[in-house]
């Protein structure tokens, strides 16, 4: 159930970067041209054109989720059980983005979320 947890949620951050990357490519120049600095403050009140491009792709939570992904599958290959606050935490991450945001993918979250839960009851901590 981690291994299946941690590549879903390694997916699910790869195809957020994939795809809203895609859609916003047409900003990529700018940010290598240095447009997103010392941007004034109304940029990050309401972020849109490049500003808004990079933080629904590369300046989103997708990278950290990949990151968290392998954290989970890494420990999955050394029989390490991942504490259940990380599912516990991805549930909670999960309602709060959907209840502010319909129609949105992060639902999808709570299925890797309930399989870190759930192995985590499977197994007792490794003693040392």
């Amino acid at each position: 159930m981690t291994r299946w947890a941690g590549w879903i949620l390694q997916s699910l951050g790869l195809l957020h970067l994939v795809v809203l990357g895609a859609q916003n490519t047409q900003y990529f120049g700018d940010w290598l041209t240095g447009a997103l600095w010392n941007l004034p403050r109304e940029e990050f009140v309401h972020p849109a054109g490049a500003a808004g491009a990079f933080w629904v792709s590369i300046g989103s939570f997708a990278l950290p989720l990949i990151l968290l992904g392998a954290l989970v599958l890494s420990l999955a290959r050394r029989e390490v059980r991942v504490p259940p606050f990380i599912g516990w935490a991805l549930t909670a991450w999960a309602f709060v983005g959907a209840a502010i945001m319909e129609p949105t993918p992060m639902i999808l979250v709570l299925v890797p979320a309930v399989l870190l839960i759930r192995a985590g009851k499977d197994r007792p901590v490794a003693s040392r």
